[in-house]
């Protein structure tokens, strides 16, 4: 009897081994077929982000094509729209002074210096009208003015120094 229990023991055994590697073998697929469907889903997602730029692209391009090759309307508005500040500018003598006010501002020789330090003072004028402290446009004004004094006076001693004679 005892050699039959060992053959069922030994039976049983196999049984036992068979369902352990059955249930190891499906949990390897398993672990094969998520990995292999989450491998796809990134592909997929990846095809459709190129999808997508690539119809931006051909929209663009289609925009491109619908905008190109024909007369050159925008040219024409922008020298319409040119020709049109010219002569507002040639008919109307206030706004050449702005112009001319602007000019002066952005000028970087001394002239624009001083331009700068009067607009400045003006600024230190109204803060004190307004009760706050003039110190910065007034520190503005001096920075301004000492720029300009030293144009000048490179200007001078450039002249000075190219005059023939000397």
């Amino acid at each position: 009897m005892k050699y039959k229990d060992t053959h069922l023991d030994q039976i049983d055994h196999l049984r036992k081994a068979a369902q352990k590697g059955e249930h190891h073998l499906e949990r390897e697929i398993t672990k094969a077929v998520l990995k292999q469907h989450a491998e796809t889903a990134a592909l997929i997602a990846r095809q459709q982000q190129d999808i997508r730029e690539l119809q931006g692209q051909v929209t663009a391009l289609r925009m491109q094509k619908r905008g190109g090759g024909g007369f050159p309307w925008t040219l024409v508005l922008l020298g319409g729209a040119g020709y049109g500040a010219y002569r507002l500018y040639q008919q109307n003598p206030d706004l050449q002074r702005q112009v001319r006010g602007l000019l002066k501002r952005v000028n970087p020789g001394p002239e624009g210096n001083l331009t700068r330090a009067g607009d400045a003072v003006k600024q230190g004028v109204s803060d004190l009208m307004k009760g706050e402290s003039p110190a910065d446009a007034f520190r503005a004004a001096g920075g301004e003015l000492r720029r300009g004094g030293e144009k000048v006076a490179d200007r001078i001693e450039s002249n000075l120094r190219h005059e023939p004679g000397r």
